[in-house]
């Protein structure tokens, strides 16, 4: 559901109801130095009326000191209140990011599908980084500068009234003008987001490609497709620059523009003897701290243009369902049996993944899943791990619905080692302990029944394995893997095709593993290897997302030509 902008607007104000305190000590701040300030014009008349023209030295040079203790003492208040807001900025910063770390970590997990993770990454920064500025100068103090400008407004009323009214009218123009750069700056930025949006997503598919863009020469192609889509976000910043360049140089030619009138209008009643010429240059400072606030605040306008597009963005994709955690469920699943009942599910509307799925897990069975491409094996798996919720049916365990649980101590009671198995860039320990504290005996023996023992003993269990275990082969990663869920002893397995890149050594020595370190366990296999199927309690056949078959080897082997078929086409499967 999009967001509108004073909702938006209501967010961004929201960020700031934690630091009222510190607002308050801010604005006293502000509110002695707009006072100091006011006392400068008056000053600066007397030290040219009294002191230069009049001839008064003495009390020039007391004014002089006056005006610069001032000065001083404005200083000191404008750093203890800049540290003050600086403060509040890397706060919401870091809180901002900490929740959409958390959120990003909680989505489910159909938000990845059709997104890579620079286009996430750049989306959230450039929200965040847009959002922080709620807290800079310009913003953050709009409301306090109608303290300078009372003060201003009431020093050219002690001056002038005439010249005073002549002020007061350019209120309206600038008014009128600043209304006019938001409008387009608004328009501008929600096109730049769009553009950096698309540029991220290409630049993240591109980059997770560049094997195939090596392989295949399409280095030109994709130089071409850089060009077009960077100069097209560069050309959006590039307006959005320049017009924040006639936004300041219109508002720089009225302010001159006002000065020039007030010297030409003073200048005709210092000559008529109804201004002192002091009086005039106090006239000009004063109209500053009028004009000066008039355009912050007419201003805010096109500075929020910037602000709200991201502020939208981010806020909707905080509102992005997240897994449900259960946190007032059962907190400790018994293992025992597993079943699916009546289980359906799909990814869209009206197009079926699983229809109508009804298989038993027995506590400590093996059960090899097996059939074509995208007959729905892994959306399977992906739904006993409650990464997806399914859209029909159930999921028992010991005749209880897993959505029931705590949805981590669920997952405790399963590893599973997959085909496309994630490694961080970090030491072989660390991916085999993942924050768990385990020694180095349990984590050896692991490694010497995951078939990992000669490679570790030539680099060490300390060896980092490079970015998604880049320093390793595909087989090295899954007996990684491996090892990973043996450390972890958790009662449940799951191999996802995870003998595709092991060797026949290696293969053997998974399939000596279900007779021992695995006896107890429930073990799910997705396999097409023979070797495997014929160790399996029962083999589940899978065609179009509904079971096709069941049974044993031996029997299928036999009797069941569709078993036949996908053995002998085994390799796609």
């Amino acid at each position: 559901m999009k967001m509108r902008n004073k909702e938006a607007v209501k967010k961004l104000l929201g960020l700031l109801k934690d630091y009222r305190k510190i607002i308050a000590l801010i604005i006293a701040c502000l509110l002695i130095s707009t006072g100091l300030n006011m006392c400068i014009p008056l000053l600066n008349r007397g030290i040219m009326d009294y002191g230069f023209i009049g001839g008064d030295k003495e009390l020039l040079i007391k004014q002089v000191i006056c005006s610069l203790l001032i000065y001083m003492i404005i200083a000191v208040i404008d750093i203890i209140k800049e540290k003050k807001r600086v403060d509040i900025s890397a706060n919401i910063q870091y809180s901002l990011s900490e929740q959409s770390f958390k959120h990003l970590m909680k989505i489910k997990a159909d938000y990845f599908t059709n997104r890579n993770y620079a286009e996430i990454l750049n989306n959230i920064n450039v929200d965040i980084g847009n959002m922080t500025s709620i807290a800079d100068e310009g913003v953050f103090f709009v409301v306090t500068q109608a303290f300078s400008m009372v003060g201003g407004i009431i020093g050219l009323f002690i001056l002038d009234y005439r010249m005073t009214l002549m002020v007061l009218l350019f209120i309206p123009v600038k008014a009128v003008i600043m209304k006019h750069f938001a409008k387009k700056r608004k328009r501008i930025m929600d096109e730049f987001i769009t553009e950096s949006e698309k540029y991220a997503g290409w630049f993240g598919d591109t980059v997770g490609g560049v094997r195939e863009v090596k392989l295949f020469g399409m280095l030109e192609n994709k130089r071409a497709e850089f060009a077009d889509r960077q100069l097209s976000v560069i050309n959006k910043q590039k307006k959005m620059n320049m017009l924040a360049q006639w936004n300041g140089i219109t508002d720089n030619i009225i302010v001159h523009l006002l000065t020039s009138l007030i010297y030409i209008i003073g200048a005709n009643l210092v000559f008529d003897m109804q201004l002192s010429v002091g009086s005039v240059f106090a006239f000009i400072t004063y109209s500053a701290y009028v004009t000066g606030p008039i355009s912050a605040i007419l201003n805010i306008g096109y500075l929020l243009s910037g602000i709200i597009p991201s502020t939208k963005r981010y806020y909707e994709f905080m509102a992005l369902e997240e897994e449900k955690e259960n946190e007032e469920g059962m907190t400790e699943p018994c293992f025992g049996d597993l079943e699916l009942q009546n289980l359906s599910f799909s990814y869209e509307k009206d197009k079926a993944v699983l229809s109508d799925i009804n298989i038993a897990f027995p506590k400590g069975s093996k059960t090899v899943l097996i059939g074509r491409n995208g007959s729905g094996k892994s959306t399977l798996i992906s739904l006993l791990l409650q990464l997806y919720q399914p859209t029909g049916g159930k999921i028992t365990l010991n005749g209880i619905d897993i959505s029931e649980f705590v949805l981590r101590e669920y997952r405790n009671m399963v590893s599973v080692v997959s085909q496309e198995i994630y490694l961080f860039n970090s030491s072989i320990r660390d991916n085999i302990c993942m924050y768990k504290n385990i020694d180095d005996k349990t984590i050896m023996e692991a490694c010497k029944d995951s078939g990992l023992a000669d490679f570790i003993s030539e680099v060490s269990l300390d060896y980092v394995v490079g970015q998604n275990g880049a320093m390793l082969s595909g087989g090295q990663k899954q007996k990684i893997a491996l090892a990973r869920a043996l450390v972890h002893n958790s009662p449940v397995i799951i191999f996802d095709e995870a003998t595709s890149n092991t060797d026949v050594y290696s293969e053997h020595q998974i399939n000596g593993l279900l007779h021992t370190k695995l006896k107890e366990k429930t073990v799910i296999i997705i396999t097409h290897k023979q070797e495997i199927l014929k160790e399996a309690d029962q083999i589940i056949m899978l065609k179009d997302g509904v079971v096709v078959g069941s049974g044993v080897y031996d029997h299928l082997s036999k009797d069941n030509l569709e078993f036949k078929n996908m053995l002998k086409m085994g390799e796609k499967y």
